[in-house]
């Protein structure tokens, strides 16, 4: 009876040098992803962006006839709707602040005699005395300048990202569909239909899905604007573009703006900052269980919990951009994960439709059958 000898397993120095590269391939990848995360960040928010304009461009196309001209209009029409959200905020702001700074004087002083509505503050606790003697012999100065320096450094650093977005939005708008058809070059053939299927489906949960949430973000500014003139609170535009803002976070963004509104209640007096903050909840709630769920439902077909979990995972991972591209980014991959299951399956991608000759090719062709 023969020796039973145990299996050898032979490896290779071919082997060892493929893995030892494919390791450092991946880990120089990993470092250089984390290198341009910026970068990257800027890109899908220009796609996302790109996406959620694309149903207007090709309303324009259809009108226009060129891309260039339907892209030109679009993303004008989108620069004129955020200069006049800053044009009215940003106004009331520099004028409040602006008055806090001819005020500032004269409510030092009240403080510092002891006087005012603060002046318990003095009497009581001594801030005055205690804040010079931390400014002037702990280095209080000092570290006061430090968040001033990183605020305008955050500030510069976020007006350049905006800047780099809206281009990198316009060149994705102006190369269109041919973006994806040159990604499609390198796909076999027979898989292209998919492929397509795919990118359509993609591009429908993430532009419409946009789309839904600037349109609740819309109606949530408004709806605030009209508590505020009703109840007299001051500023109702401005705050009604704040909360819409805020409004586009999903889950937390509402109740960041309810706050920011009740603060700037508190002036009118706690009846009225009840009222407006009631209405407000009221609102909310409407919004949660009626508008997204409907617009949710209609893009990105996403279930509650999906939804919780994509935006506290993007809140995580890129904070409040993240928290905005979550939802998105899940519904895209719900997309990409059912088509996958389909190929598996053997399912043959829906026919699509063939384009509808234009108004201009019909009238053309309506000319050359009256000649003939």
């Amino acid at each position: 009876m023969p020796d039973a000898r145990p299996a050898q397993v032979v490896v290779t120095t071919r082997t060892i040098v493929i893995f030892v590269a494919v390791a450092l391939g991946a880990a120089l990848l990993v470092l250089f992803t984390y290198a341009v995360r910026g970068i990257l960040i800027q890109l899908v928010v220009a796609v996302v962006l790109a996406m959620a304009l694309e149903p207007l461009v090709r309303i324009l196309e259809r009108r226009v006839a060129r891309r260039g001209a339907a892209v030109g209009i679009a993303f004008g029409v989108a620069l004129v709707a955020i200069a006049a959200f800053a044009y009215l905020l940003i106004p009331p702001l520099v004028d409040e602040v602006t008055r806090f700074g001819q005020h500032a004087p004269a409510l030092l002083q009240k403080l510092t005699s002891g006087d005012g509505k603060l002046g318990f503050l003095e009497r009581r606790f001594h801030v005055v005395e205690h804040a010079r003697t931390w400014i002037t012999e702990q280095g209080g100065g000092k570290l006061l300048a430090r968040p001033v320096l990183h605020t305008v450094g955050g500030v510069l650093s976020t007006g350049g990202a905006a800047i780099a977005v809206a281009f990198l939005t316009l060149f994705l708008m102006l190369g269109g569909s041919k973006w994806f058809d040159g990604i499609l070059q390198v796909v076999p053939e027979a898989k292209r239909p998919r492929w397509r299927h795919a990118g359509r489906g993609i591009a429908d949960a993430v532009g419409g899905y946009v789309s839904g949430n600037v349109l609740i973000s819309l109606i949530a500014g408004s709806v605030t604007v009209v508590i505020l003139v009703a109840t007299h609170v001051p500023y109702p535009v401005p705050l009604g573009i704040v909360v819409a803002i805020f409004d586009l976070v999903p889950l937390v963004g509402a109740t960041i703006g309810t706050v920011i509104v009740a603060a700037v209640a508190l002036t009118k007096g706690v009846p009225t900052t009840a009222i407006v903050v009631a209405g407000m909840v009221v609102y909310q709630q409407i919004e949660n269980n009626v508008l997204q769920p409907l617009v949710y439902h209609k893009t990105v077909q996403l279930s509650p919990l999906a939804i919780a979990v994509s935006v506290a995972a993007g809140a995580e991972v890129g904070g409040i951009v993240g928290a905005l591209l979550g939802i998105p980014i899940a519904g895209a991959i719900q997309v990409a994960s059912r088509e996958i299951v389909a190929a598996r399956r053997g399912e043959d991608p829906p026919q699509e439709r063939p384009k509808a000759a234009s108004s201009r090719s019909r009238l053309a062709a309506g000319h050359s059958s009256n000649r003939s």
